[in-house]
């Protein structure tokens, strides 16, 4: 025989003096609290996944690579998640360099976003296309992100 009394939320027994208690009540008890926990345990909804704490966690990504003189190149960002928006600079260098005798400016630094980016940077997905220009492309300033043998980071944020 069952308690005479349930309790509110999950209708475990509840004894009183005179019922007798069986194994298969603490059985289907126990069946009771596993299935309640393990439905409020994988409830995405009111819990965090490991997904989404590695999300938090790691707001951002950093991709280094060398150039190799192409003048587009496309570099896999990330795997995890499609940037929002990021950074790229030339390693140990100054985000740019002004030849005064030939009235150029060398650009190391860009921004990229998702919705538009630096002239020379250009993000769609996961994929970053760096240019090397080898010519001006605004007056007198040459877009380096892709010069060979120099080192890069790429700092994408989601």
């Amino acid at each position: 025989m069952s308690s005479t009394n349930k309790t509110p939320y999950l209708e475990l027994n509840n004894w009183v003096g005179s019922d007798i208690p069986k194994r298969t009540d603490f059985n289907e008890d126990n069946n009771i609290i596993d299935l309640a926990i393990s439905r409020h345990v994988e409830d995405t909804d009111a819990h965090t996944t490991t997904a989404e704490k590695s999300k938090i966690n790691q707001p951002f990504v950093v991709v280094p690579y060398t150039g190799n003189g192409s003048s587009s190149r496309q570099i896999t960002i990330t795997n995890d998640f499609e940037p929002k928006w990021g950074i790229v600079f030339k390693v140990s260098y100054t985000p740019s360099i002004m030849d005064i005798d030939n009235r150029t400016e060398y650009n190391y630094f860009g921004v990229f976003t998702n919705v538009g980016s630096n002239i020379g940077l250009s993000l769609s997905g996961k994929k970053l296309t760096v240019q090397q220009s080898a010519t001006s492309v605004l007056g007198n300033e040459i877009r380096s992100y892709n010069e060979n043998g120099s080192a890069y980071v790429i700092i994408a944020f989601r």
